[in-house]
């Protein structure tokens, strides 16, 4: 146990004789403070006073209506306030690998991210064998298009199929990071 927690109630003492000495010597701050205590105590008299005092209707159902009314009031404000959404969530394509690559946001994580053809825009599918022969020398992963006559629209280096998708999730944060992602929108 370290030297500073060996002695909690001693820490605790001279926190609270240091912040009184510097209340003290700050008489503005002494104001201040006591104006406060005082409204909330008022707050709290008027408070009592509206509850014991004798209405048509109880004090304490006006106070419950009045707070559920502020509450409510608060709800439909918050409700009907335009959200601000960050600039990065309209970024949903870009051309990344030379093949288009569409996803969403799932709050700030990019969600369903998958490479579509530039010529037909149909979805590709990804053959990754090399990376699972030891044969092979290079390690990547094709992007391929059935419609267009199998042909190979996209090819990434470095791994399999997960690979290449995080390679293109990286490369779409560092375009946001350095802001290219706003002249690469469609």
């Amino acid at each position: 146990m370290s030297e500073k927690d060996s002695h909690p109630l001693r820490n605790g003492v001279i926190a609270t004789v240091v912040g009184g000495v510097i209340l003290s010597a700050i008489p503005p701050v002494r104001v201040f403070v006591s104006k406060i205590f005082g409204w909330i105590w008022s707050v709290i008299v008027w408070i009592w006073e509206a509850l014991v005092s004798s209405y048509s209707i109880p004090g304490w159902v006006l106070i419950t209506v009045s707070l559920l009314a502020v509450i409510g009031a608060i709800s439909i404000y918050i409700a009907v306030r335009p959200s601000k959404e960050p600039e990065n969530k309209k970024y949903t394509e870009d051309f990344i690998y030379g093949v288009k690559w569409r996803w969403s946001w799932l709050g700030d994580k990019i969600s369903s991210l998958w490479c579509y053809c530039p010529v037909c825009d149909a979805h590709l599918v990804h053959d990754d064998s090399s990376c699972r022969s030891r044969r092979s020398n290079v390690q990547k992963t094709d992007f391929i298009c059935e419609h267009c006559g199998n042909q190979v629209k996209a090819s990434i280096d470095g791994g399999n199929l997960d690979y290449a998708v995080g390679a293109v999730e990286r490369e779409i944060y560092r375009k946001i990071r350095t802001n290219e992602h706003a002249s690469a929108k469609s």
